[in-house]
């Protein structure tokens, strides 16, 4: 129903833009807006046959439609951007309307009443700066780029927007605290900035889509964005936040679509820097220093033509620097008569007893005194060595662990009465980020290119959550790059078709935590010996041996334990066409992408230890006499996750009346779980009785494993072909006649807009769930002591001296087995108990939210506009996490008590399902845990059985008068999450 004007080309250019139309085969959901309306004469009869031309100021590309004998016109698909509209008939004069801003998923409204008179008279008006929505069925708002650099942002990110819309969370629930792992580990962009992770009308946070020019740029393990543009060059960001149309799916949260700006036909930039220095910073109250704070951006865009009306070109770079002194905080470290073992201090603390028979002939040697198993460290008042292990509350150094004494200088000690605080060490950033647009027009459509790329490295004093230190001395460095190629064709065919074309590579590379400080120090020089001498730590990353990772209750100290190499690739391609019949605007269209996260940790390969204060009390009198709560130790193959995704829909948008617009469409998701290149994963069904590895203990199976008849594929779960979410929407613009009680109500026409819509929407499963699942048994490995082990032996267990066996260094099962080639070579007792693995469930289904909303939105004068809604949501089949072995109460409870056990052996109680108990009748308990039985220790199992609900009343007003520009949102909701 519309055609773009069409102007000769240079051959050579016509050559080049064919490559580009050879190169780009695909596209996404559409990045631009669509224009309709309704050609009337002053009488409010309709006009048929008008022409209607509409062109984009910058660029000057024109397009033309006619009305219908409706008097209808629809332009279904236009470039973001500044335009320009044009009516004329024959009869009545030229209507021009000016300044009409296209967002990015914008469907305007621009009705035309023609007033008779001669071709040479023309009406001009101005365009309002703000639209109600009569026709859009789908909830959300545009930040523009002005809005976005009028505001002063830290970091310049758009992100840290996402907010400003009602229904959206304004808190992440992954913090800079939060300790991540292997597989679990949030990738910043540039280093520094927020990947958007949050919550969208009660959706999870892992539930949203990020695009930028219509490339998918999601993160996938935590789908967060992987890239954030430099701010001067982004034109405009929407988030659609409920019910949006068929064209959308893959993601039930929050559809966030970034566009870049493009060149125009004149030149235009800008340059910028932005400084913040330590000189205009007061110190922190709770901090004996003022930390540095150093932090220039800088950069600038430029952006004109190549080729007047034709060729286009927008560039840009940003780079940032920042040295920030990182304030501690309040630390409770020793008191330095603590660091002398007087624990005076903590003597309230000093609680525990000694926790079995070995450990206490330890003390006894060690203090030249008897100590018994089950006798209290401290009581209050305790003054001699009969009435408790350590009288006055002081532990004699004799007694400390070898450990214990060699490594409690990489405890800092106290600097105040408090305990310790500085901002003396500095975080480092380094940014660099620039981009490339170019945009042509030719006779072959409009085509459309971008490549941005972004390097940082980013130098962490504290990588706490790489599980490092939070005192100074152990810092770690990541490194980063990330790019996107995208490339976009825009074609017209006749008067009533388009079709829309992208292809898009996204990668992201990025060196998470690498170890620096505290490196270069060998194990057995920190006290790590059996009594022979030998190691009693094997360093499976010999030339990261380094100072050992210590956690404390309230700090820790030592190396960073988890360094990640991870490298995800994403190749997305789409096709949408777009048809004008009538009064029905129909589209439909294809979507396809193969993910790749390929990920190399090198997690706890030379251990870590945990002290909580499992045998006395008191973490750090653990610490001192050698029994720590807990060590862990991994080794791990690289792992190669896999994932491909497609998607179908059909969608209408049915101008049934001027007034009310009925849009319906399907969308059929195939989905599917996560697989990993070499089958490195595995599930548990109790009593199955694996192939691939004939030796696994029964109830750990692997892709190409059956049950009950049915083959294991290689995602665990199988794929479902029956993913097909309905999408319904009514928009009406009610009108009344003027001047009535009602007509004053609902304003004039298009000034009021009652809409409603319900749908299903299905949503992709996170590389998470493979992330926590790859490389373990038997392809990695983390061994975490069964029971509270000696510090300097972690392989032996304190309480009874038991001696669990020096497992590393592994020998992995090889990469080819399968059904068709089992391994039953593997030893599988190296393994057992086998624990710490998330396994996914075989029965997984695809989870999905039904949507529904009702809004109410009310135009009051051109400039303002007031918005009241009601979002509601209903989600199933969401990931939880259920225990596949746990204990079994009962069998506990008869081994509870001292008269129930051989005596001077253990006792069951919390926490104890891996302990191994002697009856009082004799025998052997080994532990407590089904229905996995004994082989197995804690595990998981992913399964989709949780379920959640979320109501909101949302309101929204905005307000533009020249450039003041006001937003506020309000969200009052109720969200109930059992996953």
């Amino acid at each position: 129903m519309f055609t773009r004007t069409k102007h000769p080309q240079l051959p050579a250019i016509r050559a080049l833009l064919i490559v580009f139309l050879l190169s780009a085969a695909a596209a996404w959901a559409s990045v631009g807006g669509s224009i309709a309306g309704t050609v009337k004469d002053p009488a409010g009869r309709v006009i048929p046959n008008a022409n209607v031309t509409v062109r984009e100021s910058s660029t000057g590309l024109a397009y033309q439609t006619r009305s219908d004998s409706k008097g209808l016109y629809i332009f279904p698909v236009l470039p973001v951007g500044h335009y320009e509209l044009q009516v004329q008939a024959p009869g009545f004069s030229v209507y021009q309307r000016t300044d009409v801003v296209l967002d990015t998923n914008a469907a305007l409204t621009l009705d035309a009443a023609l007033e008779v008179g001669g071709v040479a008279q023309t009406v001009s008006v101005v365009d309002n700066s703000l639209h109600v929505e009569t026709t859009s069925t789908q909830l959300g708002q545009v930040i523009t780029g002005r809005q976005m650099t009028a505001v002063p942002l830290d970091g310049r990110s758009y992100t840290d927007l996402l907010s400003l819309q009602p229904g959206v969370a304004p808190q992440t629930s992954i913090t800079s605290t939060t300790v991540q792992d292997v597989g679990a580990t949030v990738l910043n962009p540039s280093g520094t900035l927020n990947p958007g992770t949050i919550s969208v009308n009660g959706q999870r946070e892992f539930a949203n889509y990020f695009s930028v020019n219509g490339a998918d740029v999601e993160e996938d393990v935590n789908a967060g964005t992987s890239i954030i543009p430099n701010l001067d060059a982004i034109d405009e960001f929407r988030i659609i936040t409920s019910n949006f149309d068929a064209e959308y799916g893959e993601f039930s949260g929050g559809q966030i679509n970034v566009i870049t700006k493009s060149g125009g036909n004149g030149f235009h930039g800008d340059a910028f820097e932005f400084l913040r220095n330590t000189d205009l910073d007061a110190r922190n109250y709770f901090s004996p220093t003022r930390g540095a704070f150093r932090q220039n951006q800088f950069g600038g865009t430029i952006g004109g033509p190549i080729r007047h009306d034709r060729i286009f070109f927008f560039a840009d770079y940003q780079g940032t620097r920042q040295t920030q002194g990182i304030d501690t905080g309040t630390i409770s470290v020793p008191s330095n008569a603590d660091r002398m073992g007087n624990l005076t201090d903590l003597s309230s603390g000093l609680s525990g007893v000694v926790g079995g028979p070995y450990f206490a002939n330890l003390l006894t040697q060690k203090l030249g005194y008897g100590v018994t198993s089950g006798e209290s460290y401290y009581v209050a008042g305790c003054v001699n060595s009969t009435q408790c292990v350590f009288p006055n509350a002081t532990i004699p150094q004799k007694a400390w662990s070898v450990p214990a004494q060699r490594m409690l200088q990489y405890i800092p000690a106290p600097n105040s009465p408090n305990g310790y605080a500085t901002s003396s060490f500095n975080q480092t950033v380094r940014d660099d980020k620039g981009a490339v647009r170019m945009d042509a027009n030719s006779r072959f459509g409009l085509f459309s290119g971008y490549y941005f790329i972004d390097d940082f490295d980013l130098d962490n004093p504290y990588p706490v959550v790489q599980s490092g230190a939070s005192v100074p001395g152990f810092n770690a460095i990541t490194t980063g790059r990330a790019q996107l190629f995208a490339l976009g064709h825009t074609k017209t065919f006749g008067t009533t078709m388009v079709n829309e074309l992208h292809v898009s590579y996204t990668r992201n590379n990025t060196d998470l935590g690498q170890p620096v400080g505290g490196t270069g120090v060998s194990l057995t020089s920190q006290g790590f010996e059996n009594a022979d001498g030998s190691p009693s730590i094997v360093a499976l990353d010999p030339k990261g041996q380094s100072v050992e990772n210590l956690n404390f209750n309230g700090y820790s100290t030592g190396a960073a334990a988890n360094q990640l190499t991870q490298v995800n690739n994403t190749y997305q391609v789409t096709d949408g066409v777009s048809k004008v019949l009538g009064s029905h605007t129909m589209k439909y269209g294809a979507e396809f992408h193969a993910d790749q996260v390929n990920a190399h940790p090198i997690a706890q390969f030379n251990g870590s230890f945990v002290f909580s204060g499992t045998e006395t009390g008191v973490d750090f009198a653990d610490y001192l006499i050698g029994v720590p709560s807990q060590y862990n130790q991994s080794q791990l193959n690289p792992f190669y996750a896999r994932n491909k995704y497609v998607g179908l829909f059909a969608q209408d948008s049915w101008h049934v009346f001027t007034n009310l617009t009925l849009n319906y469409g399907l969308r059929w998701d195939r989905i599917a779980p996560w697989s990993e290149k070499y089958n490195q994963i595995s599930t548990f069904v109790p009593g199955a009785q694996s192939v691939v590895f004939p030796g696994a203990p029964p109830g750990i199976l692997y892709p190409g494993d059956r049950v009950n008849g049915q083959g294991i594929p290689n995602t665990l779960a199988p794929i479902s072909n029956r993913g097909f979410s309905p999408r319904v929407g009514l928009a009406w613009s009610p009108q009344a006649e003027t001047g009535s009680f009602l007509g004053k109500v609902l304003g004039a026409p298009g000034s009021t807009s009652v809409r409603t819509s319900f749908g299903n929407f299905y949503t992709a499963i996170d590389a998470l769930s493979i992330g926590v699942l790859a490389a373990n048994a038997p392809y990695g490995t983390t061994y975490t002591s069964p029971a509270p082990p000696l510090f300097a032996t972690p392989f032996i267990t304190a309480a009874n001296g038991l001696n669990n066996g020096q497992p590393f260094p592994y020998t992995f099962a090889p990469l080819n087995s399968s059904r068709r080639n089992p391994d039953p070579n593997i030893d599988w007792s190296t393994y057992e108990p086998i624990e710490g693995i998330p396994g996914y469930d075989i029965h997984g289904q695809t989870p999905y939210t039904a949507e529904w909303m009702l809004s109410i939105e009310r135009q009051a004068g051109p400039k303002t506009v007031f918005s009241a809604s009601y979002i509601g949501t209903s989600s199933h089949r969401q990931r939880v996490l259920i225990e596949p072995n746990p204990g079994n109460p009962s069998l506990c409870l008869s081994l509870g008590q001292a008269s129930e056990v051989q005596p001077g052996t253990l006792t069951c109680g919390p926490g104890g399902e891996d302990t191994v108990y002697y009856p009082i009748n004799g025998g052997q308990v080994n532990g407590t845990r089904g229905p996995l039985g004994s082989n197995f220790g804690s595990n998981a199992l992913q399964s989709t059985i949780g379920h959640a609900n979320y109501n909101a009343l949302e309101l929204s007003a905005r307000h533009t008068s020249g450039r003041l520009e006001f937003s506020a949102a309000y969200t009052y909701s109720k969200s109930m999450d059992q996953s």
